[in-house]
């Protein structure tokens, strides 16, 4: 016992008449001391149970999640590849945010090989990140076209054969961590004619049509898992701002409910570049997002008509809020911010509307993975559900067309020989949807 000044004996007086006082009957601040220690003592115990909890959680999570990979291109052409996807998955680090390849396109023909193994070296890179990729593309294409994965084989209209670039994209299939597929144009097919406007989209079945059961059967046999459905914003909604085409719509409820039947997911891809062609007396005039007859908020009442017109649709886990948003109200910087409002108006509009599927928001003007941040500094859309995926599109050409007018070697010359071949790949820790079928 500690002894205090209560306790020292006075002269004259015996100490402790009746013996040592009992410990319970001393004074509260006698006790004062015990209690701190007390108090002390468990809370540092507190301390190291918290401490031990977090130093857990963090080796289970270190251990769980993919470690980093290093991914080696063998001539500078792929080197660059690699490094594009590099760089944006250092932006989507950094901005903690996640992403999507909804294009990656490469031409059969000449040099097949080398563009295929050029591929085969990016895919290898794209499932050390961790991205979902959808490669461009299947469809009805003419027998001319070197970038159909899938097409159609005869005069049949059924995807049922396969293209050069298809071995490539089966090697890299769907994981727990991501889903892989294809994207479909018929949706799109006939939106680029001069004739093309509001007033005149085109016939369903001759000039663009959406996937038939036996297609979609045909794409799960060879292990496609998403499909990026491509539609047409003049084909959906006939004017701005205006109700919804019923017999469109359900075209495409149709196509997605086909697809899941044959155990595919979808997003619907809305595959514009942010004008719309309107029809008049006049002919065809393309007003651009952000202007006066298109405002920004024109693409957010398309979504939200969209989104409750296809809810409760099975295997649809995506809405791509526009394609490649070049052609705006305003070019630079100030075309992104244009783009930035308008995507950002779209997503609150389709959680108003109750939905809750990943939103894929592609950046303005340059789509390429390495290009990212330069128009769009930081991540920018508020999602409550935290369910958006940026989204890029990847050629291996000059200029990202995918126009490829240029043999591999001339493609390949525009590095230089001495930059690295190996870049080190960090996973992203929120994929933006698996391979499950969710909604």
């Amino acid at each position: 016992m500690t002894v205090t000044r209560a306790h020292v004996a006075r002269p004259g007086r015996p100490q402790h008449p009746a013996g040592p006082p009992a410990r319970a009957s001393a004074p509260a601040r006698h006790r004062a001391p015990t209690r701190w220690r007390a108090i002390v003592g468990a809370a540092a115990a507190s301390a190291l149970l918290c401490t031990l909890i977090l130093s857990a959680t963090i080796v289970a999570w270190r251990l769980s999640r993919p470690a980093p990979v290093i991914v080696c291109g063998t001539d500078p052409l792929q080197a660059a590849a690699v490094a594009g996807l590099a760089d944006f998955a250092q932006w989507l680090h950094r901005e903690d945010a996640t992403g999507f390849v909804g294009e990656v396109g490469w031409p059969s023909g000449p040099d097949a090989d080398s563009w295929n193994a050029l591929a085969d070296t990016w895919y290898r890179a794209a499932d050390a990140i961790g991205l979902p990729v959808t490669a461009w593309a299947a469809g009805q294409w003419p027998a001319n076209y070197r970038m159909a994965v899938y097409r159609t084989g005869g005069a049949g209209s059924t995807l049922d054969s396969a293209g050069g670039q298809a071995a490539v994209v089966e090697a890299h299939p769907s994981t727990a961590r991501y889903p892989r597929g294809v994207a479909l144009a018929g949706g799109s097919f006939g939106s680029a004619d001069p004739g093309f406007s509001n007033l005149s989209p085109g016939r369903y079945g001759p000039d663009y049509s959406y996937e038939n059961d036996a297609a979609y059967a045909y794409l799960a046999g060879r292990g496609v898992r998403l499909v990026r459905l491509a539609v047409s914003w003049e084909r959906l909604q006939t004017r701005p701002f205006g109700p919804l085409a019923d017999a469109e719509v359900d075209r495409v409820r149709t196509a997605v409910t086909r697809a899941a039947a044959a155990g595919l997911t979808v997003v619907l891809d809305l595959h514009g570049y942010g004008d719309y062609a309107l029809g008049g007396p006049d002919g065809v005039r393309r007003v651009v997002l952000g202007g006066p007859e298109l405002p920004a908020d024109a693409l957010a009442d398309l979504w939200s008509r969209l989104a409750a017109a296809t809810a409760g649709l099975p295997g649809l886990i995506g809405f791509g809020l526009l394609n490649e948003p070049s052609r705006l109200a305003a070019k630079g910087r100030d075309a992104a911010l244009v783009w930035e409002r308008a995507a950002q108006q779209s997503v609150d509009a389709i959680r108003r509307a109750g939905a809750r599927q990943t939103l894929l928001v592609s950046g303005y003007a340059q789509m390429a993975p390495g290009d990212w941040g330069r128009m769009h500094p930081h991540a920018w859309v508020r999602d409550p559900l935290r369910r958006v995926a940026y989204e890029a599109h990847d050629y291996f050409d000059q200029d990202n067309s995918g126009r490829y007018r240029t043999a591999y070697a001339d493609e390949m010359a525009r590095f230089a020989a001495t930059a690295p071949l190996c870049r080190r790949l960090v996973p992203l820790l929120r994929p933006p949807f698996t391979a499950r079928r969710s909604a």
